[in-house]
């Protein structure tokens, strides 16, 4: 169990604490951009009151519709919420994704988007990192009101990411539970590091970040 928990990064681990909160909110006409699941955390609002259309670039991961966030196969004002988890920075142009999710949204309508900053690079088109100012410009430029926005993780958190990354690569499974055995409880250490006041009022170490979730609204 200590050996799978490396698995899940850092960063995932913190974006999916900061997603529950939406859990109960997420209902009505939803789209889902990019539906690969290895590796997607826990977040998963399932219900009766939520009507999902999950969109994919690649047919194999088996979306509901294949599409292009750049072009989204869609009307306007079709969605209640605009779901984009880690998708953006595989995106050529990301200003073009956020204007298709304001044009889908209904007025009103919300969009929830999650992106990296200090993560490594994963996939050959893995083509963007993105600050708080950049994240706060690609909604405002989009006609998208910002409601929410939160960081996962300071600069212990990103050590603590790195750290469980590198230890997930390690070749040998009798390595993994060596490393884990340290890493995991190191971790936590770092994490608790992380939310200490002083951290966070710290112009440097608050500085640091995994990456953004933004939750934004067209009015």
């Amino acid at each position: 169990m200590i050996v799978r928990t490396l698995g899940v990064s850092h960063r995932r681990a913190l974006l999916d604490a900061d997603l529950a909160p939406l859990a109960d909110a997420v209902r009505g006409r939803i789209v889902e951009i990019g539906v690969r699941r290895a590796g997607r955390g826990r977040f998963a609002p399932e219900s009766a009151a939520a009507r999902w259309v999950r969109i994919d670039i690649e047919p194999r991961h088996r979306p509901d519709v294949v599409g292009d966030a750049m072009r989204l196969p869609l009307r306007d004002g079709v969605a209640d919420w605009v779901i984009c988890l880690e998708v953006l920075q595989y995106v050529e142009t990301p200003e073009a994704a956020i204007a298709e999710f304001a044009r889908v949204l209904a007025p009103r309508g919300r969009t929830v988007v999650s992106v990296p900053f200090l993560h490594r690079a994963d996939a050959p088109t893995d083509r963007h990192r993105f600050t708080e100012a950049r994240l706060r410009e690609l909604l405002a430029h989009g006609g998208l009101r910002l409601e929410r926005l939160a960081a996962q993780g300071y600069f212990f958190g990103t050590l603590a990411h790195q750290v469980r990354q590198a230890a997930a690569q390690a070749p040998a499974r009798p390595l993994r539970w060596a490393l884990a055995a340290v890493v995991v409880p190191l971790g936590a250490v770092l994490g608790a590091a992380d939310r200490l006041g002083s951290v966070r009022r710290s112009a440097f170490l608050s500085s640091f970040t995994t990456g953004f979730l933004a939750v934004a609204r067209k009015d």
